[in-house]
């Protein structure tokens, strides 16, 4: 039997992107949907209010001198967009989402009506409530606490990356203190900003029986790992294609930029780039003059390549390496793979300190804690033999004659 029977979960629109600058990240959105869906299959009757600021945020616009209440009400489009996507997620999951949204968008989603939305809960859908409060100069935080009261949930959960309610942020003051329990009253006084005053003072007044902040769970720490470890690979991965060896390819071009009506654009963008032959590139502009641009591009890069233009088409040989070069290469190789293991032996020590904040702050087991380290330290051992493997499979490139 759950602790709590019907909740409402509060997520932020950032929590979408993971590590992306912006927009919605695939892997993270359905990581969140899974989680969600553990919770449900516990008997939970689960409805969500989603931010929108991996999209947009009206207070930025307003701070930037747009109308405050037209920026807001973009900020409420993009909590739709958000909801639709994560409705869509859970459907293919299988799942079944409804989304409601507090503006008319008919066309798009159902408009929000109180006892529907009871009805939704009750059938075991889970219910998303979209473009917050339909009223500017209100947060989808003050949405969550109201939307909170309505349905009569038991608990507001906020999903945050720390792991409960500080006196100040604790990723930019270090002597930030956690708090265990602190009263609505409390916080509101305090001003701590964890979540607005106007959501603070509605849950108050309205007796909400609990709010808690929800961190990173472990499997969360591990597969944030996991997505930062796989960019180092891929950042390698492109500091090896730019490591010139005796044999032709054209990734060997996709760092030079040549000069398109103003805007320096990658050749791939403005020509076809083709192999001839295992020693020469062939490049085809898609438009008559960009060939001397190109052939200057080449030229000037610090590939040492000596293109050659013959009408409209660019040859690019490979010149052959000497045996000092390809040494000297070599080197250059291994520390480009000893950078990319420091980087990664870096973010294991990273996920090692946030387990052991979790450890000591008694939100997981000293066992729980013991297997995850021992999961990370197994994705570390893997991630660094797919380094050892790329930097011998281009050491072995370079070698060959």
């Amino acid at each position: 039997m759950p602790a709590y029977k019907r909740i409402l979960l509060k997520l932020s629109g950032e929590a979408l992107m993971g590590d992306d600058a912006y927009g919605i990240n695939r892997a993270t959105i359905v990581r969140m949907v899974q989680e969600v869906r553990e919770v449900t299959n516990l008997g939970c009757e689960v409805a969500v209010v989603i931010g929108g600021g991996n999209i947009f945020r009206g207070v930025a616009g307003g701070s930037v001198g747009m109308d405050r209440a037209t920026a807001d009400y973009m900020g409420m489009l993009a909590t739709v967009m958000n909801s639709l996507a994560l409705a869509d997620t859970m459907r293919l999951e299988g799942m079944t989402a409804r989304v409601m949204s507090a503006i008319s968008i008919e066309q798009v989603v159902e408009p929000y009506v109180r006892p529907k939305a009871l009805q939704y809960l009750e059938e075991g859908k889970v219910v998303i409530f979209a473009a917050g409060t339909g009223n500017p100069f209100f947060t989808t935080d003050t949405a969550a606490a109201l939307r909170g009261a309505e349905i009569g949930a038991q608990i507001v959960l906020k999903a945050t990356k720390v792991d409960g309610v500080y006196t100040a942020d604790p990723k930019k003051d270090p002597s930030a203190k956690r708090y265990s329990t602190i009263t609505f009253d409390e916080a509101i006084s305090k001003n701590l900003q964890v979540m607005d005053a106007t959501a603070f003072a509605l849950c108050r007044d309205q007796s909400c029986r609990s709010f808690a902040i929800i961190a990173m769970p472990i499997s969360d720490i591990r597969k944030n790992a996991e997505t930062k470890m796989g960019k180092s690979i891929e950042a390698l991965k492109a500091e090896l294609q730019k490591i010139r060896t005796g044999r032709a390819h054209p990734g060997i071009l996709d760092q030079v930029q040549v000069d398109y009506y103003g805007s320096m654009v990658p050749i791939s963008q403005v020509a076809n780039v083709t192999l001839m032959d295992a020693r020469t590139i062939s490049v085809q502009p898609w438009e008559k003059g960009m060939g001397p641009k190109i052939e200057k591009a080449i030229r000037e890069s610090d590939l040492g390549l000596n293109p050659s233009l013959q009408g409209d088409l660019l040859r690019v040989p490979m010149p052959a390496l000497t045996e000092e070069r390809r040494k000297d290469l070599t080197k250059v190789v291994r520390h480009a793979g000893e950078d990319s293991k420091v980087a990664v032996r870096n973010l294991r020590r990273d996920a090692n300190e946030h387990l052991k904040k979790l450890l000591k702050d008694k939100a997981v087991s000293e066992d729980d804690e013991r297997r995850a380290q021992d999961d990370v330290q197994r994705l570390t051992d893997r991630v660094i033999a797919e380094v050892d493997r790329l930097v011998q499979g281009k050491e072995a490139e370079i070698l060959a004659v």
